[in-house]
């Protein structure tokens, strides 16, 4: 059976149609990244239209990188897991997650993320389309370069999905 693309299991949660971009670099080396507390736990998203379901763990994985566990069921469809290694990266501004499936030979998805209240984290991924110009990045620099003077572009992300705290498991 082949294995789906590293970003699968994000699209299967995130119900997208366009695709998140995966880079063979990340922005930055991950020792740059730094822990954001608030979000650490468990985040959920429940799309009562479809009846799925996604839940996402973030935990450190170390003083600068996050491991993040996501879990994500469809009606009639098996479960989909997946982990990543996760570290932030700034850029113009803005704080960037650097996310490496485990399971996969080394990509990066780029997602920027806000945490409007306390209990709520909406995800922003890179779109495919949006760096299509940029072509095959093989080196951080040109990616950050790349990043920085289009990330104000119209559909440089993809719509938002919002996620829910949920109470950590005991």
């Amino acid at each position: 059976m082949p294995r789906l693309p590293p970003w699968a299991p994000l699209l299967l949660c995130l119900g997208l149609c366009a695709c998140p971009y995966s880079a063979a670099v990340p922005l930055d080396a991950p020792g740059s990244g730094t822990i954001d507390s608030r979000l650490l736990g468990r985040w959920v998203q429940t799309r009562e239209k479809e009846a799925g379901f996604a839940e996402f763990e973030f935990s450190a994985f170390d003083s600068r990188q996050y491991f993040v566990s996501m879990s994500s069921r469809e009606p009639f469809k098996p479960d989909e897991e997946a982990r990543y290694r996760v570290f932030s990266s700034s850029v113009g501004g803005r704080t960037f997650l650097n996310c490496r499936d485990l399971g996969e030979k080394e990509s990066y998805t780029l997602a920027v993320y806000e945490l409007p209240d306390p209990g709520t984290l909406v995800l922003s991924f890179v779109n495919d389309e949006a760096m299509k110009p940029a072509g095959e990045v093989k080196a951080s620099k040109a990616l950050r370069r790349f990043v920085a003077e289009h990330m104000a572009d119209k559909g440089f992300f993809e719509p938002g999905f919002t996620l829910k705290r949920a109470p950590d498991r005991k």
